[in-house]
């Protein structure tokens, strides 16, 4: 009888032991998925509305490219209590930056997020004052076609002095890439980098991207191929540019790893629709 008091006393105490264990460890897990949430580790990450911010991977490696390319942007929106990071876009027209109609959610709050001061890894956001869809894109049910808008961006309280890209209805032979660099976490959520990486894209035959992704394009699209770049980032390609010029913005994005093609917009097909729409007169 009392060697069974021990052994009962004995399995309680260790039950509880093993409950405080497990605990504890679920307690750490919560803390540290507070820490990689928020950017608490270091403060690596600057916090951008409390859930958006870009990641410090390296020092200075890709400044210099960064800097090749000041007027990249990055979309990000808001449709409950959480930002994410939605596509790329490009500076235009000083206040202006040009994207994908798909970008734009309805009923979603959007900001610009603009990677200013490349030494301090500083970055801000700017509110969107309004957009401008092509009037052909077809919001509920969208396609490569008319993908297209503009946004004008609210820089009156912290204005910027990037210079813009351009634009214009010259056709172009060399292409580069920008890519500024994104990781994912386990539950999928994107965040930006201070990461960047540019190569050299070539102009495929549009019959390669029809037997890719089924689509007919004309001369409002490019297929662009992608073979040149060896590294599987299928959701992070930004503007395609030929020197300070603004070529494509990314309507299609690579299938998977192994998919070496991406359709973009030709921004000079729509340089026309680009003026009108935000009422300038001039190019650049």
């Amino acid at each position: 009888m009392k060697a069974a008091c021990i052994v009962l006393s004995t399995t309680i105490f260790l039950a509880i032991m093993a409950v405080c264990v497990m605990v504890k460890f679920a307690t750490d897990i919560t803390v540290e998925e507070r820490k990689r949430e928020y950017g608490l580790q270091g403060g690596a990450v600057y916090q951008f509305t409390k859930s958006m911010g870009v990641i410090s991977l390296h020092d200075n490696t890709s400044f210099s490219i960064a800097e090749r390319f000041p007027y990249v942007a990055a979309v990000t929106r808001n449709s409950s209590t959480l930002w994410s990071f939605t596509c790329f876009a490009s500076v235009v027209l000083i206040k202006w930056v040009v994207t994908s109609a798909h970008c734009r959610r309805p009923g979603a709050t959007h900001r610009i997020l603009l990677f200013q001061d490349f030494a301090r890894n500083y970055t801000h956001t700017y509110p969107v004052l309004f957009w401008r869809l092509h009037e052909q894109f077809n919001i509920s049910n969208p396609t490569p076609k008319y993908d297209i808008a503009v946004a004008k961006l609210n820089v009156d309280i912290y204005p910027f002095t990037i210079k813009p890209s351009i634009f214009d209805e010259k056709e172009v032979k060399f292409l580069e890439a920008a890519v500024w660099k994104t990781v994912s976490t386990m539950n999928k959520k994107l965040y930006l980098t201070n990461d960047f990486e540019k190569f050299e894209v070539k102009l495929a035959p549009f019959d390669k991207c029809f037997e890719g992704y089924g689509v007919e394009l004309d001369e409002s699209l490019l297929c662009v191929d992608l073979s040149d770049h060896d590294d599987c980032f299928v959701h992070e390609f930004g503007p395609i540019y030929s020197m300070d010029k603004v070529v494509g913005i990314l309507a299609v994005k690579p299938r998977d790893c192994d998919m070496k093609l991406a359709i973009f917009t030709n921004i000079s097909y729509y340089t026309n629709w680009i003026l009108k729409s935000t009422h300038t007169t001039y190019y650049g």
